[in-house]
């Protein structure tokens, strides 16, 4: 089944149109997900509806040269939809994340990291009571959200990867980077999310 096929369909009937493109491609899509990313089979199938979704909404504005070009963009949009699940179940796990342990680390990782420029926005954290934790916990993980969207995507990924146990000769292949650089830049972008959620929290304690 050539692409143009797959586009003129979705330029007659959006739903044919996705039936089509979930015939053509949905296996190779969902396997994708179980073999290169680790999904369960209900996530796998979340993503996969969420892919078609997406590019039954912006296939019409898009023109491709080729089957490959087309290809590499519907797959790119996939490997989106998997990193958003992703972020998603991880972002469950951050409200455990202590201020204090989070601070250790932040000084075991970086030698030159200075934390006295913070010292006020730390304790104001750190030093919360039982009532106010919640709110203190809450404000370091909204922090620490804002913090990764000013990552490239590549940081991101990576971060997203290795918080999800991906060794990293895994990752190496995913995103298309030499094993030897990955831990070098892991630890620079770990390095960089650390600092800006201090100065997050800096300016809304301010």
């Amino acid at each position: 089944m050539k692409y143009q096929e797959i586009i003129s369909q979705f330029q007659q009937d959006l739903r044919t149109g996705v039936a089509l493109l979930y015939r053509c491609y949905g296996p190779q899509l969902y396997s994708y997900g179980i073999d290169q990313w680790r999904l369960d089979e209900d996530a796998s199938y979340d993503v996969l509806y969420k892919t078609l979704e997406t590019v039954g909404r912006v296939i019409t504005r898009y023109e491709f040269t080729s089957e490959s070009h087309f290809r590499n963009w519907l797959f790119k949009i996939h490997k989106n939809n998997i990193l958003q699940i992703l972020r998603s179940q991880k972002s469950k796990e951050l409200p455990t994340v202590s201020m204090q342990d989070w601070i250790a680390e932040a000084k075991e990782d970086e030698d030159d990291f200075s934390l006295e420029e913070f010292a006020d926005v730390i304790e104001s954290i750190s030093t919360s009571g039982p009532h106010n934790n919640a709110s203190a916990q809450s404000q370091l993980m909204f922090a620490m959200q804002k913090a990764l969207l000013l990552l490239s995507d590549t940081e991101r990924e990576l971060l997203l990867l290795r918080m999800n146990n991906y060794s990293y000769n895994e990752i190496a292949e995913m995103i298309g980077i030499p094993n030897n650089q990955l831990k070098v830049k892991f630890n620079r972008a770990k390095a960089r999310v650390k600092k800006k959620t201090l100065e997050i929290l800096k300016d809304c304690l301010s």
